[in-house]
Order: structure tokens, then sequence, then C-alpha cells
């Protein structure tokens, strides 16, 4: 019944993501993974490859009904519930990729590593303070070329994890090269890949060994944060035209690594780069060879400009390179917004700006705090469900009306499993 009335209700191009994520689509308790695999292998079936980052919220989770359904079903999931998992019951950090509708284990030696036709799920599990409880982080990560059958399972299974956590953790959304400095910190290294797993309604052609060049850049949004010590490498074209004074580079041409300096680079983007290099050559048994060239004295490596494919030329500036890379606005301005019931409508409104401390934030309500290079919806214990409901649909409708980056991080943060980073935006705080 349920699929004749999404089938009834949508486009024929409609999407399994929207399906599962539309707030309109209130009997969304009853999908499972067998109605993908059905939807898979009707004939003909043909589904588009891209996504909307607006439809990528966890909104309509959040009744009773839906979290004890969400919970039995989180409970099956043997990715996170096997017999003597240690999932939510010890700290610890878990990677899951998204292949073909199923949560997969991604190895450890491979944490860091994302691929950007994927989609993940990262639990990260530490013991708060003082205290043998566990305070839960789960961040769903999209690829930029991911599917939208895998992004809608990233997202449904977010869901699952959370209700079979019992609604503690808090969850993130996180899109590739917009991560928040959170997420940076979970890793010595952030490594974004080109490619990604076959995909249930799609088929990309296996990745060959082909020559990657990778920035090594450490955010400005990180500069004064506890990830301060945090880079990002990202796969860029292979060109030489994307290298620049103001960052390190990569060159990994599988036998041989170059790590090309910037005169104007970070001693930590040097620093990771050169252990990023070291952990390339370790996978490979040591039998890859590695250069460290300084820019300004690299004209005559005949070797690097023939695997970079390129020839000897001008390097931009790091100006240029860093506006290339920076992707948040570290000085915005505070703004506090109130989500209310009030008689059965919704009211949003703002309720401060500039300087927020903790007594600005009331039990009995959902708020909606955007600091610029993140938004947090922050959850009332005594919210009422529509608010709860609600929360996360409210901010990133708040995204778009206020020309926001739609890409811009977006952490629902329940009332009593407030973490380090949403401390650390408050003014004057003391604790909860």
């Amino acid at each position: 019944m349920w699929v004749a009335c999404v089938i009834s209700t949508r486009n024929s191009d409609c999407s399994i993501y929207r399906s599962i994520t539309d707030h309109s689509l209130t009997p969304i308790t009853t999908c499972s993974l067998a109605l993908h695999e059905t939807l898979a292998n009707m004939s003909g079936f043909v589904k588009q490859s891209t996504w909307k980052i607006e439809d990528t919220n966890l909104a309509n989770f959040d009744t009773a009904l839906e979290k004890k359904m969400h919970h039995d079903e989180g409970a099956k999931e043997m990715a996170w519930a096997a017999p003597g998992s240690p999932v939510g019951k010890e700290p610890g950090l878990w990677v899951w990729r998204i292949e073909q509708f199923k949560v997969v284990p991604w190895p450890k030696n491979q944490y860091g590593k994302f691929y950007s036709g994927d989609s993940y799920i990262v639990l990260h599990s530490v013991k708060k303070k003082d205290s043998n409880v566990l305070l839960h982080n789960i961040h769903f990560w999209l690829g930029l070329e991911t599917s939208q059958d895998e992004a809608g399972t990233a997202a449904y299974k977010t869901v699952e994890l959370d209700d079979y956590l019992n609604g503690a953790p808090t969850q993130h959304r996180e899109v590739q090269s917009h991560e928040s400095a959170q997420f940076h910190a979970l890793f010595p290294h952030l490594v974004l890949l080109k490619g990604g797993v076959v995909s249930g309604f799609h088929h990309y052609e296996p990745e060959k060994h082909v020559t990657r060049l990778l920035r090594v850049h450490r955010p400005d949004a990180l500069k004064h944060s506890r990830s301060h010590n945090a880079v990002a490498i990202t796969e860029v074209t292979l060109r030489r035209e994307e290298l620049n004074s103001g960052a390190v580079f990569v060159l990994d041409a599988g036998d041989r690594v170059w790590q090309f300096q910037g005169k104007e680079s970070q001693g930590v983007e040097r620093a990771k780069a050169a252990e990023f290099v070291a952990n390339l050559i370790g996978e490979r048994d040591g039998k890859a060879k590695n250069f460290v060239i300084d820019e300004g004295s690299f004209s005559g490596e005949k070797d690097f400009w023939a695997a970079l494919g390129s020839e000897p030329g001008p390097i931009a500036s790091a100006a240029k390179g860093v506006a290339e890379a920076e992707r948040h606005n570290a000085e915005a301005v505070k703004k506090l917004f109130r989500l209310r019931n009030s008689s059965g409508t919704l009211h949003f409104e703002q309720v401060a700006e500039g300087k927020i401390v903790k007594d600005q934030f009331d039990t009995n309500d959902v708020f909606v705090l955007d600091v610029g290079f993140q938004v947090f919806t922050w959850i009332g214990a005594r919210a009422d469900s529509k608010e709860k409901k609600a929360g996360l649909q409210y901010a990133q409708d708040y995204l778009q009306k206020h020309s926001h980056s739609s890409f811009t991080p977006i952490t629902k943060v329940p009332e009593g499993a407030e973490d380090d980073l949403f401390e650390s935006v408050l003014d004057s705080w003391k604790g909860w």
C-alpha cells in the first residue's frame, strides 16, 4: 500500500531519496530496505545519479511510534547490533559505507578516506567527563557525486542508529568539502577522493589505479578551534594550474610520491602531508619512493612534471589558492531563533543576536543557533512533538531563506547531550 501511495503522489522520475526524506510522506515508518531492493529489480527502473542538498535533513522522525519502529529496525541491523558488538556500549569510532542499500563496515585502515561517489555513516562515542555516561555523535557524510539511493539509505539508517541508541546521539549532516570542525577532528587526515562503490541503481566503471593530485590545506575556520591541527586532504584536477603557494600538494603516481610545498604553506600542512605520504608508502609495503620539493627549486624535476602531465610554469598565489579552498565565514554574527508551538501553530522567531548564552535556551522549546560556519538545532527536553519533528526542517529552510550555503553543516543537539563544539560557540559557558 505504501509503495502505491508513493508512486501515485510522485512523478515517474521520483527518487527513493525524496521518498524517504520528504516530510509530507508520513507513512515513512513502514519503509524497509526490502522496498528498495524490490524497486531496484523492477524492469526498466531508471534512477538519476544526482541528489538535492535541500532534501538531506532528518525531519519527520521524532514521533514516539516512529522512534519505536526505528529502534526495532536498528536492533536488527547487524552492522552495529550483532552479538558482542561494542557499538553503543563502549567508547570508540566506527565508520560504515552504504553499498547497494546495505550498511557495510569500512576498514579501519581506511578511516578518514571518503569517496565522492559514496555515502557514509560515522559514529563517535566518548565518555562524558567525570561520568560513565556515553555521549554519541552520528555523522552522515554525503559525497557530491553520491546517488540518491545511497544518500537516502544513509539518512534513513542514521535515524535507525539514533533510535537504536535511544535518541541520545547528536546528529550531524556532513557534505563533501564542507565538513564541520568536529568531523575533521575525528581523523588524523581527512582524504577526499574521486570514485565510489557500485550503486544498486547505477553502474560505475571499476576504479583503476591512476595518478592523483591532492591538496593539503588547513581551513581558516579551524585555526582557533579544538581542531586547529586538522587538515583537509582533497583530490583536485591533475594539472599545474591547481598548484598554489599557500598549500601543500601530494602527487601520487603509485610507485613515486611527490610532496610539493608552497612557499607560504603552513608548518602543520607540511607535517600532515608528510604523515599522509608515509601512510601511503606504508600501505604499499614501503615499495614506493617519496620526494619533497619546495616551490622555486623544482623547475628541473622532469619526472614530477611528466607525472603531472604539464609543462613547468607559474604557480598561483597563496591568496588565490586560499580563496579556492576556503568554505566558511568565521566572522559571522551569531543568531538564535526559537521554534514554538502556540495553539497548534508553529512560530519561528529570532530571540537574540551577537552574544548567545545558555540562559536564552528554554527546555520547553526548540532553538536554531546560527554561528556562521555551522547551524545547530537544539531540542529542549520538554519541547512538544511537533516542535521536535520540525526542528531540522526549519534549520534547513533557514539556510535557504537567508542566503547561506546549502552545504552548511547542520547539527541536531538534544538537551543534555551538548558536546564541546556546541559549548565552545556559546558565551560565558559554565556547563548546562
